[in-house]
């Protein structure tokens, strides 16, 4: 059920580095998307990676995607630099099949089907949460691989103001500042961030249509939020972000293109204590995903235009039942719309849900479970569901087993394409369909930690082209199978973690190898205080994956090494150096695209 070749050499790196994922969580530390509501790390039965503000800014990432790509089980692909279009992938499912909600807003294009994580700027962010594994049951269409939530930054204390600047190679400026806190019974925070570079050539010099210009990316990112307590166990929760992006890229040798894209996000939520044991919360949110593309050197008017606009209800009901466990029942109805210069047949789609959720504890044994209707206008109605059992057999273990279904709906693009180059959409789409099976073992005690999880993801009515490349269908299958290690530890005052994930991702149809997946990919990471500074160093690294869908070329395998110090100047000021691929190593993550060779960066931060 779990085998896979690699296995042996997983366990034998992770075991000799000691450690990645994250820095090690205490029994108080909880997480609110495995389970929608908020419960403790440790009896999570589900594979959860919380990053909190803290590892955030230890990790010395300077995007998102470098952020997340430290974790077990993710893997990212980028056509060329920094803001260059990006895809995660996590435990082996496409960014198609991966939620990624922003304060529990989702913010993704109908007709692409996926979240632009590159367009998300690191200083607005203060926690993630990754939730990996079939989340349907919970969060709907699309969750086949998991969940990515980011949260923003909230205000708390008294009110202070926070700022940073920082330049580095290829012509990167960052500045930012905010003011955050909390007078009487309101919180809040405003914050703007700015991110520019000159980038690198994104093409290789190998194609006839290299075009050696800088592709440059400039980024502008808004936050604003108020929480706000009308009474005892009465709030009310305000929010909204907006980001602002222009990316050059190469479509021709000569000419010079550009996609401009605006993310923005709106959320209203009130929370009510209506009884001791019972907690609800009524919701709503708006979302825009935009984006406008000038190609040939035309930037007076756009050779092509998509927008989504997205506007969700949400109600959720927790009821503590006590020694029963806890209850959540919750509804959605969700609605999309898309405007685009491509006329697409049907530009609107509607999803009305209902859920419950379970948690029970009994004495040593953990018990959690969810089902999930979803009733969708375009291919009617589908259900999910999740059950987990954990064991307690000693203090800090953990052992669980869980299996659970998804779903991930059809694009706009897959169904309602016009007809273009003997080329059209498939309104007759099913969604694709996952059966997701896995075992763990962890433990956590006096900052040590090792976890192991191992897989088994079955996934039907996959949607690919068809034998003539003339629409697409439900033709295919893929199972993934894979297993990770994490674990972390302290050694003489060294923070040191790793991770390593080894897995089999297969077309079931042809036995090939699904495209840009390694078999073993993972990373190690050192961390070391001395007075007011503290090193760190990275390693990440992933094997060779095929290019292409019939395995015939495969991108070489990498490691990239990365080098910073922060040196707090006082109890206000720090600066924050970093080298990036300190070997200068060149490699590629999508054929025929560059990635950035040696790289450095030198900020300074303020926060009162």
């Amino acid at each position: 059920m779990f085998k896979s070749k690699p296995l042996a050499a997983l366990v034998a790196l992770a075991c000799a580095q000691a450690a990645m994922a994250n820095q090690p969580v205490t029994l108080e530390e909880v997480v609110v998307t495995a389970t929608r509501t908020t419960t403790p790390v440790a009896k999570v039965l589900s594979d959860v990676t919380v990053l909190g503000r803290e590892e955030i800014a230890q990790s010395g990432s300077l995007t998102v995607t470098e952020l997340l790509s430290r974790e077990a089980g993710v893997e990212f692909y980028s056509n060329g630099g920094e803001g260059k279009s990006s895809s995660l992938m996590l435990r082996g499912a496409t960014a198609k099949q991966t939620v990624v909600l922003i304060d529990g807003v989702r913010v993704v294009s109908a007709t692409a089907g996926a979240t632009s994580l590159e367009y998300l700027n690191l200083d607005a962010i203060d926690r993630v949460e990754i939730l990996r594994g079939p989340a349907s049951s919970l969060y709907g269409a699309d969750a086949i691989g998991g969940v990515v939530q980011i949260f923003t930054k909230r205000g708390t204390g008294a009110p202070s103001l926070s700022a940073n600047v920082g330049v580095g190679a290829e012509g990167k400026r960052v500045i930012g500042a905010g003011i955050a806190g909390k007078v009487d019974r309101t919180a809040f925070n405003l914050s703007f961030n700015h991110n520019r570079t000159d980038g690198i050539s994104a093409r290789s010099n190998r194609l006839s249509s290299y075009n050696p210009d800088r592709d440059g990316y400039e980024n502008t990112t808004y936050n604003a939020s108020v929480q706000h307590q009308l009474a005892d166990g009465h709030s009310l929760d305000l929010s909204a972000f907006q980001s602002e992006n222009t990316n050059e890229y190469d479509s021709s040798s000569k000419a010079q293109d550009e996609a401009k894209t605006r993310l923005t996000g709106q959320s209203i939520k009130l929370h009510n204590r209506l009884a001791q044991n019972w907690k609800s919360t009524l919701g709503y949110n708006y979302s825009t995903d935009k984006s406008l593309n000038y190609t040939n050197g035309n930037f007076a008017k756009p050779s092509s235009s998509y927008e989504t606009r997205q506007s969700q209800w949400q109600w959720q009901s927790e009821l503590n039942l006590a020694r029963v466990g806890l209850l959540a029942l919750g509804l959605e109805n969700t609605e999309q719309h898309v405007l685009s210069s491509t006329a697409y047949s049907q530009t609107r789609r509607t999803n009305n849900a209902a859920y419950i959720g379970y948690q029970g504890e009994f004495n040593a044994h953990l018990l959690q479970g969810s089902l999930r209707h979803d009733d969708n206008s375009q291919f009617g109605g589908h259900s999910t569901g999740q059950i987990g059992y954990g064991f307690v057999p000693a203090a800090g273990w953990l052992l669980r087993a869980a299996y659970g279904t998804a779903f991930k709906a059809p694009t706009f693009n897959d169904l309602y394409w016009p007809l273009s180059f003997g080329y059209q959409g498939n309104p007759k789409l099913k969604p694709e369909e996952a059966r997701n099976r896995e075992l763990s073992a962890q433990w956590r005690q006096n900052g040590n930690s090792v976890k192991f999880t191992a897989f088994d993801n079955h996934i039907d009515n996959l949607i690919v082209g068809n034998a003539d490349f003339s629409s697409v269908d439900n033709i295919d299958k893929a199972r993934i199978i894979g297993q990770t290690l994490e674990a972390s530890t302290v050694i003489a005052g060294v923070n040191l973690a790793a991770n390593v994930t080894s897995q089999r991702a297969r077309d079931e149809k042809t036995g090939k190898t699904l495209q840009y997946r390694s078999k073993l990919h993972g990373g190690i990471t050192a961390s070391l205080a001395l007075n007011r500074t503290t090193f760190s160093a990275e390693l990440r690294a992933a094997g060779k994956r095929p290019a292409n869908a019939g395995n015939s070329e495969y991108l070489r395998g990498y490691g990239v090494v990365n080098l910073g110090a922060d040196y707090q100047l006082d109890k206000q000021w720090t600066l924050n150096t970093k080298l990036t691929n300190v070997g200068d190593k060149r490699y590629e993550t999508v054929k025929d695209y560059n990635q950035p060779g040696r790289g450095w960066f030198v900020g300074v931060r303020y926060a009162q």
